[in-house]
């Protein structure tokens, strides 16, 4: 090894490493990880289900290699990411687009807590963009699952299997982590806009959620306030759909597999 190699591997790893900031136990089973993608879909789920569930804020998620933002929110700054719970169930959110260069030291790190929580469940939630979304009233859910006893919990509830395709981005990466690591995982995928903000696809991701679960969450304010949030959230999709292009996500635009 050179001379200094072994400490510039050093700097490099601490450049890496992402805190998650405990500010009090986790004493749930469940957790929801509503990160930016297509449509907002998750983000716009994840801020729902911690209003409707009056969730806490019990840890903030840190680190160098995230964008050099602060969030304001009642008159405090907070990190952009952040996990919320109850004594039942928990929810991830991020108030800012997860980059390439974050997606795998960021899912590294949340798999690692989840484990360490010994979670009985992770569900991410996202959309899956559809040529024909204006067409669509209620958008339908489709799922992949990290086993065969949690494809008959969506099979159960009536959600579609994801049969073929491919997930790019945190939601992929997070699956895969989960499966090496034993825990029990799906992703949850609503029929949803490519680049608007789209609540009622939400919406149809928290129906799938409350089956899943076994939890009533009302989503009549959601559809409500459809077009307040598509105004509020159109900065945070900008920044995700620039995101997204990075990532060469631009090819889903087109009809996903299937759908041909």
């Amino acid at each position: 090894m050179k001379p200094f190699e072994f400490l510039e591997k050093m700097d490099e790893k601490k450049e890496n490493m992402i805190e998650i900031k405990e500010i009090s136990r986790f004493e749930g089973n469940s957790i929801i990880l509503g990160l930016p993608d297509v449509g907002l879909v998750g983000s716009i789920a994840s801020a729902h289900l911690i209003d409707q569930l009056k969730l806490k804020e019990i840890a903030e998620i840190n680190s160098d290699i995230f964008p050099p933002i602060v969030v304001v929110h009642k008159h405090r700054p907070m990190s952009p990411i952040r996990i919320y719970a109850n004594n039942e169930i928990g929810v991830v959110i991020s108030e800012v687009p997860i980059s390439p260069d974050m997606i795998n030291p960021l899912m590294e790190s949340l798999t690692e807590w989840f484990k360490s929580n010994k979670l009985e469940l992770v569900i991410s939630i996202g959309g899956i963009p559809h040529p024909n979304r204006l067409e669509i009233d209620k958008p339908k859910v489709y799922g992949v699952s990290t086993s065969k006893r949690l494809d008959g919990v969506l099979r159960k509830n009536k959600i579609e299997m994801f049969e073929d395709g491919l997930i790019v981005g945190p939601s992929g990466i997070m699956l895969k982590k989960c499966m090496e690591k034993g825990i029990n995982a799906v992703y949850l995928m609503a029929e949803s806009h490519y680049k608007y903000p789209d609540p009622g696809a939400a919406a149809s991701i928290i129906n799938a959620i409350s089956k899943i679960l076994k939890m009533k969450i009302d989503v009549k304010l959601l559809l409500e306030k459809a077009e307040e949030i598509r105004i509020t959230a159109r900065d945070l999709m900008k920044r995700t759909e620039d995101v997204m292009k990075k990532m060469e996500k631009m090819h889903e635009k087109e009809i996903p597999m299937m759908y041909r």
